[in-house]
This record gives structure tokens, sequence and C-alpha cells, in this order.
């Protein structure tokens, strides 16, 4: 039997998965999308932060924070699951992102839309007009 350090079938069928927060200036705080990686999660949180540092924001969805807002990044959890439970979540995850994402675009529409109607134009009476130039 070879010295060393031996990886079982186990522990080659997990992942270890990293939860992180961001905390504004503004009190606001919110989670990222998890960090995964079988080996050194703690590298890859770790990389992506410089980058995003470098960059000077943070870009989470449509949104952009300049870094100054930004008052602290920290992991919260870090878990080993099954590569299939990894997957599964975030998958889920994704899913969720995806729907704050299309609530945040009508929030914006009706916005919009409603300070239109304010201003005396709505978009049915603007196709009318644009229907009888034509």
């Amino acid at each position: 039997m070879a010295e060393g350090y031996e990886t079982t079938e186990t522990e080659r069928a997990t992942v270890l998965v990293a939860h992180v927060r961001v905390h504004l200036e503004s009190g606001e705080s919110f989670e990222l999308l998890p960090f995964e990686d079988a080996e050194d999660v703690k590298s890859k949180v770790c990389e992506l932060m410089k980058a995003w540092a470098k960059s000077g924001f943070l870009i989470r969805g449509s949104e952009i924070y300049p870094w100054h807002r930004v008052r602290r990044i920290e992991a919260i959890k870090v878990e080993e699951v099954s590569i299939d439970a990894a997957e599964l979540r975030g998958e889920e995850q994704q899913a969720q992102e995806t729907a704050r994402l299309q609530r945040s675009f009508w929030k914006t529409r009706r916005a919009r839309k409603e300070k239109d109607d304010e201003n005396g134009q709505n978009d049915k009476g603007q196709g009318e007009h644009e229907g009888m130039a034509a």
C-alpha cells in the first residue's frame, strides 16, 4: 500500500459548496449564487473577489454595485455535498435568480408605463396615432 493520502470513491463523488453573502453600505444584503469546487472552494471565491475588485464593480444579474458601496463579503456556510445534490441545487438557484430578474424587469416596465400614463401618454394611444400616419 502506498504512503500518503488516497482519495476514496466517496470523496470523489462530493463537491465543496460555499455560500457567500454581500453586505452593502445601505444595509441591504444578498446571497450570491453558490461557489462550487471539488478541491478548493476558498480559492475560487478569492479569485472572483479579486476580479471584481479589479474591475471596481460587483455585478449581480442586471444590477451593478460600485465597490465603494460594498461593506463586506462573507462566506456564511461551506458544505460538502454529493455532485448530484449540488447540480440539483444549482439548477434550483439558477431558476430562482432568473425569476428574480424577470420580476425586476416587470417592475421596471410597470413603473415606466405608470410614469407615461401620468404624463398623458400611454402605449395604446401612441399606437393608434402611429397607425394613422402610415
